[in-house]
């Protein structure tokens, strides 16, 4: 059902959507940044000035990855701010609506016209899905460990790992396919 809707949406994928969906991705990030702000500021001991903050320090935002010690010793840095970040969480949310739908609607332009078979069709938007769902676990994982209600250093960075490489296959796969149908056209 999920699926199929999924499919549905990346078939019905224009410029004009695209372009709509990435500005819905700018405005996200932003209101993240924002949210996130007194953390970034305990984490650089000090105020940061707001284009400095939007270079996230949090462990989960490192495209290069963490440690499980790492993400304790984020854990102690900003002590009392943990429920603070808790609540940060819940704007990642429209961040994560927000790239799964500009991977999706980015699949189904580059795509269109191509001759792939159903199930290529269906990795490329079961990706923005999986990436989704992998983002979600990732905050319910953060929110526990924010609490207090479980030490879960050790699956965090593995699975933000899983995340930022399920993004970077989605974004990879659809800019080599179209490419391929730049060509082609």
């Amino acid at each position: 059902m999920v699926l199929a809707a999924a499919e549905r949406f990346a078939a019905s994928a224009t410029p004009a959507r695209l372009a709509m969906a990435l500005c819905a991705v700018a405005v996200a990030f932003l209101l993240n940044a924002v949210a996130n702000m007194p953390v970034e500021q305990a984490l650089r001991a000090g105020d940061c000035q707001f284009i400095d903050c939007l270079r996230p320090l949090r462990p989960e935002a490192r495209h290069a990855g963490y440690s499980a010690a790492e993400f304790r010793d984020f854990l102690a840095a900003i002590g009392p701010l943990r429920r603070h970040a808790a609540w940060a969480l819940i704007t990642d949310l429209p961040l994560i609506a927000a790239i799964a739908g500009a991977l999706l609607i980015a699949a189904g332009l580059a795509t269109r016209a191509l001759p792939l078979s159903e199930r290529s069709q269906r990795i490329l938007v079961l990706l923005p899905l999986a990436f989704a769902v992998v983002d979600l676990v990732e905050d319910t994982l953060l929110a526990s460990a924010y609490s207090g209600l479980a030490d879960l250093a050790g699956p965090l960075p593995w699975i933000s790992a899983l995340k930022f490489g399920l993004l970077v296959a989605s974004v990879a796969l659809s800019l080599v396919l179209g490419l391929v149908r730049a060509v082609q056209n």
